[in-house]
């Protein structure tokens, strides 16, 4: 039996805090953002303009802002503002299975088709040992922790593995978090911002300083910690979830938020700021550019949604984008299935361009989405929630 995390002291009602209806509108905008990134394809016609080519192949950057979201969220609905942790470790990870595994093992029975073919192709040819051990590492949610070789079950699996690390240290980490005081929350959200910038600091010190090869403890330190996203891919991404976890709590306990007007001016700002740094560096930002740069951008983006900006959130909290944003986790998960099977199809009957092929997909991606979201994901989250409260009275 899992250990019970520490339970706060007023019931778990009174923690219950309004929704953040922008913040799921925005859920929907990042993940339209990695579909961008997916499907676009640069060298291919009909070419999209050099700033907009450039945002969409920044689109992956935008799996940083999933996991600062998610420490957030968390926070926001799960943690006291000064300690403790809403009901147990137990009933936290039946939420948390609930609310992640039905539409991933759905996703995963869509794409095994395309997955059995790219391991065929692959090269040299997997064994029965490694493609067991791939299988296996999927469906437990431990992919990240394996070193990438074959192809990916999914495309996008392997960020759940990550979202899996931080839940299962949630319970713990998250009301430790919460007794901190303000500013210590603060110091450790930069502490988290430096760690995380550092690994990818290394790798790019280790390339410019040409020591490849030299066996100093410089050199050998550099090539360890630069290593590290790739060999501990989950300990690398931690820092923007512990940061996602410190804005929440900070974002619980704030007294003063400022106008509407100048939040508002803040996000747009910031939003400006973002595609500047995108459009005018290289395509595809840097480790270093997206951990140094852009995390902070995040973060203040989610900040400045939660606390409220103008015309709903900039449309992000209305009705419709809300409901496309409950719907981002089914298009996340799917839509790199989406778009082999569109290929595959384009390639026997259709022959159009490619980016063509991507725009067509998009719109059948999103409608598949929303009817996953309302008739599948929907009903199995409430039919395991209700399983676990009527276990739990069978117990009680």
């Amino acid at each position: 039996m899992p250990p019970r995390a520490p339970m706060s002291s007023p019931p778990a009602p009174t923690l219950r805090r309004p929704p953040l209806p922008a913040c799921t509108g925005l859920r929907f905008v990042a993940a339209m953002g990695v579909v961008g990134y997916h499907f676009y394809c640069p060298p291919c016609v009909p070419n999209a303009p050099s700033f907009i080519g450039n945002l969409l192949q920044a689109g992956f950057t935008l799996v940083s802002l999933f996991f600062i979201l998610s420490g957030f969220i968390l926070a926001y609905n799960y943690l006291g503002e000064r300690g403790g942790f809403v009901g147990t470790a137990r009933d936290f990870y039946r939420a948390r299975f609930a609310r992640i595994y039905p539409i991933y093992l759905l996703a995963l029975g869509v794409d095994l088709p395309l997955f059995l073919h790219h391991l065929g192709l692959s090269a040299p040819a997997a064994t029965p040992g490694e493609v067991a051990r791939q299988c296996v590492a999927t469906l437990t949610l431990t992919q990240a922790w394996l070193d990438p070789g074959l192809p990916p079950w999914n495309t996008m699996a392997w960020t759940l593995s990550v979202e899996a690390f931080f839940y299962a240290l949630f319970p713990w980490l998250g009301p430790w978090l919460a007794r901190q005081g303000s500013r210590r929350l603060l110091g450790v959200a930069a502490t988290a911002w430096l760690l995380g910038t550092t690994p990818f600091l290394a790798g790019e010190l280790f390339t410019r300083l040409g020591v490849e090869g030299d066996s100093s403890l410089l050199a050998q330190g550099l090539s360890a910690w630069g290593q590290l996203p790739r060999r501990l891919g989950p300990v690398a991404q931690l820092p923007q979830f512990v940061i996602g976890a410190c804005l929440g709590l900070l974002f619980c306990r704030r007294r003063s938020q400022g106008s509407v007007a100048w939040r508002t001016a803040g996000l747009l700002g910031t939003c400006a700021a973002l595609a500047t740094v995108i459009i005018l560096l290289p395509p595809k930002p840097s480790g270093l550019i997206s951990t140094a740069v852009l995390v902070p951008l995040f973060a203040l983006c989610i900040w400045l949604l939660a606390c409220g900006v103008a015309a709903k959130g900039l449309a992000l909290g209305t009705r419709p984008l809300v409901l496309l944003g409950g719907a981002s986790y089914a298009l996340y998960l799917l839509h790199g299935s989406f778009m082999g099977y569109a290929l595959a199809i384009n390639t026997r009957t259709l022959s159009l361009p490619h980016n063509i092929v991507a725009l067509l997909t998009v719109p059948l991606a999103v409608a598949a989405s929303l009817a996953l979201f309302r008739f599948v994901e929907e009903p199995a989250r409430h039919w395991l929630r209700s399983r676990a409260i009527a276990d739990r009275g069978a117990l009680g």
